[in-house]
């Protein structure tokens, strides 16, 4: 896979309250570009991606498999701590101009198959953990890890439900969910380019064991004259002891 530069989206993460790219190649001078997988395929989408290779991926007849099945770590996942302590929002990203195709392994042998143009990692540490305004904790003392996968995008309200509705059904998962998508669509009045840019969508839980959260989902802007759907894949999971 050879790896080239490419814009990466934004990503705001309230770590465990909500349900949710890194710079230095090892053995490499800082911008050189390198294979992370160590197996270059020119019919794979260029992939941009600084920092260790990560151990929980790897290349299966040209998809992207990402085995999430184990106990998250910085060396799972390629993310670069730069040293810091405690690590504060380290992000590993994997990142490219074109959609490929991955796969996502969670336990209980739960697939999710979904062409990704990015794979974002997000670690933090809470030696103390988070607390609210009244002393309850939200979030116990650990290490946190919140993977976000930004999937295709569709143009269209009937496209983009269907779309939603197929990647669902690709996982085995409950199609409701289309349904409320649509509902969501149906319940915007008219596209008024001054009304909220917020995003409407609608989300489903993936069963995973406890100590871990997932959920795709699909959103779009209202306000967009023709909605374009945007898919997510989200994965968190229960603060890890600090090593």
């Amino acid at each position: 896979m050879v790896l080239r530069p490419r814009r990466l989206s934004a990503v705001a993460l309230v770590v465990t309250a909500a349900v949710v790219l890194l710079s230095g190649c090892v053995g490499q001078p800082p911008g050189t570009a390198r294979d992370v997988l160590g197996s270059p395929d020119p019919g794979r989408a260029d992939v941009q991606h600084d920092g260790p290779e990560p151990t929980a991926m790897h290349l299966e007849d040209g998809v992207e498999v990402w085995d999430l099945t184990g106990t998250p770590s910085v060396e799972a996942f390629g993310v670069d701590t730069d040293g810091g302590s405690p690590v504060r929002n380290a992000v590993a990203a994997f990142s490219s101009t074109d959609d490929r195709p991955a796969r996502f392994l969670l336990p209980g042998d739960r697939v999710v198959d979904l062409p990704v143009g990015e794979v974002i990692v997000t670690v933090d540490d809470f030696p103390d953990g988070l607390t609210d305004s009244s002393g309850q904790v939200i979030t116990p003392a650990g290490r946190s890890f919140v993977l976000q996968v930004e999937g295709p995008s569709t143009s269209g309200a009937a496209a983009g439900v269907e779309a939603y509705r197929h990647a669902l059904g690709a996982a085995a998962l409950p199609t409701s969910a289309a349904d409320e998508l649509q509902e969501k669509v149906d319940s915007v009045p008219s596209i008024d380019e001054t009304e909220t840019s917020g995003r409407l969508g609608a989300s489903t839980d993936v069963p995973v064991p406890d100590g871990m959260s997932a959920a795709l989902s699909s959103r779009f802007r209202p306000s967009d004259t023709t909605p374009t759907f945007r898919m997510q894949f989200f994965v968190s999971w229960a603060p890890v002891p600090i090593p």
